[in-house]
């Protein structure tokens, strides 16, 4: 199967899922013969900018925008970085829960709105970067 044929491929697994956002690598392997064609493919849409990498093996559905200010085009995840953390927590076997501080601050124990967002991941032993530009995903481990 040539590249030809499975970005369109790609492209309709991702349609087929809008309220997914975050996908992983390893979902793509059906969709063609080879791995080469599949990460060829997979480097087009990021050159495109319908997909953003956010870690090894990890992609966002992407949007270009542009500044009303400067005028510039960028290229952003469609969704907001705690969505997409989370989705892709779940897909790597992790159930994410809100942090200590956010969860002080739901329960009216604190005052102070958290001033990052970071995941609970329990006792789980990921290590992996997650992120997007300069952000990074947290990890707090409760156990």
């Amino acid at each position: 199967m040539y590249t030809s044929k499975i970005r369109p491929a790609i492209e309709k697994y991702l349609e087929d899922r809008p309220n997914e956002a975050a996908f992983l690598r390893s979902e793509f392997n059906g969709l063609g013969k080879t791995r080469s064609g599949v990460d060829k493919a997979l480097r087009a849409m990021v050159k495109d900018g319908k997909l953003v990498r956010v870690g090894y093996g990890a992609y966002v559905k992407a949007e270009t925008i542009i500044s009303p200010i400067s005028k510039a085009s960028a290229i952003v995840p469609v969704v907001l970085t705690e969505t997409w953390g989370a989705q892709l927590l779940r897909k790597l076997g992790i159930d994410p829960q809100p942090d200590s501080a956010l969860r002080a601050y739901n329960e009216g124990r604190s005052t102070q709105v958290p001033a990052w967002f970071a995941f609970d991941v329990g006792n789980s032993r990921i290590r992996r970067q997650i992120g997007f530009g300069k952000g990074r995903l947290v990890y707090e481990r409760s156990k």
